[in-house]
C-alpha cells in the first residue's frame, strides 16, 4: 500500500517548469571577453604582434651598414647563407640577383666609376672575382669589433665599422664599389623594388632571404634563444613577438597523441568536450 500511494503521489506532479527563475551565467562572457581584449592588446604593445611591419631591407641597411656590406661581399665571394640553398629556391647566384644586376640595372644612376666597376667585373673569370671578394671579406674582418676575449660566446656575427670601410687597402678589384652602390641602393629602398619586380609571384621571398644573409636577423635571434623552428615563424619582423610565437608552431610542429587509450584518449576526449563546452548551459 505504502508504494501504490507513492506512485499515485509522483504520477500527480505537475510537468510545468519551476516557478523561480534560473540564474544563468552568460552575462560574464561579454565581461571576461573584454577583458582578455584588453590584456591582449597590452601584451601586444608591450611585446610586438604578428601584425607588426615586416623588417625590410632599407631599414636593416640603415641601422646597420656594415653588415650590409658584409651581406653583399658574402654573396660576391660564395660564402653567404642564400647560397646554400639557391638551386633549390629556383631563384640563380645570389651574387647576380642581389649585387650585379641591381648595380647594372641602376649604374647610369650611380655613377661613370659604378659603370666600369660592373665591366670589369663582367670580364674577370670566376676564379678573379672570388679572389678580389675574398680580399676584402678578409679585410673587413681586420674593422670588425671584437668581443672581450677574441671569442664570442653567444654565437652572433657582428658587423664591420661602416666608418672605417674606406681605409681598406687591398687587391679588391671592383668589389668595394659594387658594394658601395649596392649599399647606396638598399638604404634608399631601390633594392627591395628590385628584387619584387624581378619576382613579383615571390614579392617578399627574395627581400626575407637577404635579411638571411644579414647578420642583424640571426642575432636577434640568438639573443632571445630563438634560434629553432618557432623563430622561422616570426623572422620577418626582426623582433621577438613574445607570447605570439608560441600559437602557431604549436599547431603546426607539435604532433597531436592519438590512440584510444592512454594520453591520445585523454586528450581526444578533452578536445571533444572543448568543441561542446559552451553548447552546455551554465546555471
Amino acid at each position: 500500500m505504502q508504494h501504490t500511494s507513492a506512485v499515485k503521489e509522483q504520477s500527480e506532479m505537475p510537468d510545468a517548469p519551476p516557478g523561480h527563475f534560473v540564474r544563468h551565467c552568460f552575462w560574464k562572457y561579454p565581461l571576461i571577453a573584454g577583458g582578455l581584449a584588453i590584456l591582449l592588446i597590452g601584451i601586444a604593445l608591450v611585446m610586438g604582434s604578428p601584425n607588426s611591419a615586416r623588417d625590410t631591407i632599407a631599414g636593416v641597411s640603415q641601422s646597420d651598414p656594415g653588415g650590409a656590406i658584409l651581406a653583399f661581399t658574402q654573396e660576391l665571394d660564395g660564402t653567404a647563407a642564400s647560397w646554400e640553398n639557391a638551386e633549390s629556391r629556383g631563384m640563380g647566384e645570389p651574387s647576380q640577383v642581389f649585387v650585379l644586376e641591381p648595380v647594372s640595372d641602376y649604374a647610369t644612376l650611380l655613377g661613370e666609376g659604378v659603370e666600369k666597376a660592373v665591366n670589369e667585373y663582367r670580364e674577370a673569370d670566376v676564379a678573379q672575382r672570388q679572389a678580389w671578394a675574398g680580399a676584402y671579406e678578409q679585410a673587413l674582418e681586420t674593422i670588425t669589433p671584437q668581443p672581450t676575449g677574441g671569442v664570442d660566446a653567444s654565437g652572433t656575427t657582428p658587423s664591420p665599422d661602416h666608418t672605417r670601410v674606406e681605409s681598406l687597402q687591398g687587391e679588391f678589384g671592383p668589389v668595394p664599389a659594387l658594394v658601395q652602390a649596392d649599399l647606396v641602393l638598399a638604404q634608399r629602398g631601390y633594392l627591395e623594388q628590385y628584387l619584387v619586380g624581378r619576382d613579383p609571384g615571390h614579392s617578399l621571398q627574395l627581400g626575407t632571404i637577404w635579411l638571411y644573409d644579414h647578420p642583424a636577423m640571426l642575432n636577434t635571434a640568438i639573443d632571445n634563444g630563438l634560434t629553432d623552428d618557432q623563430w622561422g615563424m616570426v623572422k620577418e619582423r626582426g623582433f621577438p613577438v613574445g607570447p605570439w610565437y608560441l600559437i602557431i608552431p604549436a599547431i603546426f610542429h607539435v604532433k597531436f597523441p592519438g590512440g584510444s587509450v592512454g594520453t591520445g584518449f585523454v586528450l581526444w576526449n578533452l578536445f571533444a568536450a572543448l568543441i561542446f563546452l559552451f553548447v552546455v548551459p551554465l546555471v
